[in-house]
């Protein structure tokens, strides 16, 4: 398991951890501004909401009545917001034993973030940063085969499913990013906020 050490707040980007990073490397084409990368990957938001849509309206018609408890509904959406350090938690524990990770808070950005300039092999890297997805997958999958009579629980589920799901776009748009320029084979590298490839 790496090192994960609790930086505590985050200032800015310029707190990130450095590397030295080999000669060879070529930078990756990416938003180092946290909020403008924030703003960029909103449209990788959209399959996530909908598939959650999807399920909402599906086990609806299937039910015809209503199957949640509003109420309910934002008390999940509380839960997943504050397992928000979880999900960096889950990025963290994915990386190399060797790896150090600091996780963190932005205020700036609204958002907690898992800092590491390890060197990580692309398949692994998209792998940790696709992991917490599971923070939505498997509240989704309970809330599409529970009962329809538990709406309160079915509330609660669905709250956690949205914030689940719609919490990993910006993983999702920086995978997006690495499968259209980073080689299989090779490794990824932060320095910073920036992020550098190299075979």
């Amino acid at each position: 398991m790496p090192k994960i050490i609790w930086k505590g707040i985050i200032k800015s980007e310029k707190d990130f951890p450095t590397a030295d990073i080999p000669k060879n490397a070529k930078k990756l084409d990416s938003e180092e501004d946290m909020k403008k990368m924030q703003i960029k990957a909103l449209p990788f938001m959209i399959p996530s909401v909908l598939l959650c849509f999807i399920c909402m309206f599906v086990k609806t018609f299937i039910a015809n009545e209503k199957i949640i408890n509003v109420g309910f509904l934002f008390i999940g959406v509380i839960i997943g917001f504050f397992l928000i350090i979880v999900h960096e938690l889950l990025h963290a524990i994915a990386f190399p034993k060797n790896a150090t990770v600091y996780i963190g808070i932005m205020p700036k950005s609204l958002t907690a973030v898992a800092l590491s300039s390890s060197p990580v092999k692309r398949n692994r890297f998209i792998f940790l940063s696709i992991l917490p997805i599971i923070l939505g997958l498997i509240p989704l999958a309970i809330f599409c085969f529970s009962s329809n009579s538990l709406k309160e629980l079915n509330g609660i589920l669905f709250g956690m499913a949205i914030m689940g799901m719609v919490g990993v776009y910006p993983d999702i748009y920086n995978i997006f990013k690495i499968l259209r320029e980073v080689p299989t084979n090779a490794t990824i590298q932060n320095n910073k906020n920036e992020t550098y490839y190299f075979e």
